[in-house]
């Protein structure tokens, strides 16, 4: 299993058994891309090559996880740990949570420079328990270079992009990716395909699926796609029609159009199931929202809000 950029006489391998490629193929923006997942253990591999004018250096690796490190996030991270390794330069974190939901998610990256290229390596591994540490590192140990001519490598030249599919779990771990690093736009389009597998036939969990649908509708929302925000939600509630967030989303919606009754209106039936929220999950309170900051000098708004 191994992914190159054309015209350069290496690939980068990995000679980890049991992983299915789902995409393996150059990017809109001329990155090689590589997503695989071994269903067994859980953990899942993506990579780019980058191709850059100059050289690639240890240095901007190193930089490159320091950012990471100091990157503000909208989720906790716990058991934070770098090192260096085999000239890698390594980063590893556990989040407990996302989006209300736990998780216990390992995250390790990887980033190593190579002529005029750097590769970066993200493997992650969901319901992470610490004895399981060696699935990861077995995976970064087993990486390497290797010319394209020698036998020792059976991985193809990339194939157009998003030339596999894959399960919405997949997708959905894929988009969550992009909505960690609030790259909205980038994470409509995994989410989408992770949504679209889901009405075909229902895999993810409840809460994985609330958070699906959730953080879908919240990307529209926030790139000003109102109307595709709207559709999502509506369909989140025709599948789940008491948990509250997506009448709360809607709300947002509303408010985005500016309409406050219909604010109001979707925020009373939120709270009125406030009740079915996500375990650990906690209703956010408007008066802090930033969506509703424009009804704030109301007073009728604000007297409705001392109701909920």
């Amino acid at each position: 299993m191994g992914v190159g950029l054309p015209g350069e006489p290496w690939t980068f391998v990995f000679d980890a058994p049991g992983y299915k490629v789902e995409t393996n193929g150059l990017q809109p923006d001329g990155r090689a891309y590589l997503l695989a997942e071994n269903h067994s253990t859980g953990v899942a591999i993506s990579v780019y090559l980058e191709k850059v004018s100059g050289v690639a250096t240890a240095d901007d690796c190193k930089k490159t996880q320091n950012d990471r490190v100091a990157q503000k996030a909208n989720y906790k991270r716990e058991k934070i740990e770098t090192r260096e390794s085999a000239g890698m330069e390594i980063l590893e974190y556990t989040i407990p949570e996302f989006a209300g939901a736990p998780v216990q998610q390992r995250d390790l990256f990887a980033c190593i420079a190579k002529d005029d290229v750097y590769v970066d390596i993200h493997l992650s591994k969901a319901l992470f328990k610490p004895e399981q540490e060696q699935l990861l590192n077995s995976v970064i140990a087993s990486a390497h270079f290797a010319d394209k001519s020698s036998s020792n490598t059976s991985a193809p030249e990339p194939a157009a992009s998003g030339s596999a599919s894959g399960t919405s779990l997949d997708y959905f771990v894929e988009g969550s990716r992009y909505f960690a690093k609030q790259d909205f736009a980038a994470a409509i389009a995994p989410y989408q395909k992770a949504l679209d597998e889901e009405k075909q036939s229902r895999k993810l969990s409840t809460n994985y699926w609330r958070v699906l649908v959730d953080n879908l509708g919240m990307a529209y929302g926030i790139t000003g796609d109102l109307d595709h925000a709207e559709q999502t939600f509506n369909y989140g509630l025709s599948q789940d029609p008491t948990y509250p967030m997506f009448y709360y989303n809607l709300a947002c919606v509303a408010a985005g159009r500016n309409n406050m009754d219909a604010t109001m209106d979707f925020l009373r039936k939120a709270f009125s199931f406030k009740a079915n929220m996500i375990p650990n999950e906690s209703m956010p309170d408007p008066r802090k929202d930033d969506s509703f900051k424009t009804f704030m000098t109301d007073k009728r708004f604000r007297e409705f809000l001392d109701t909920l």
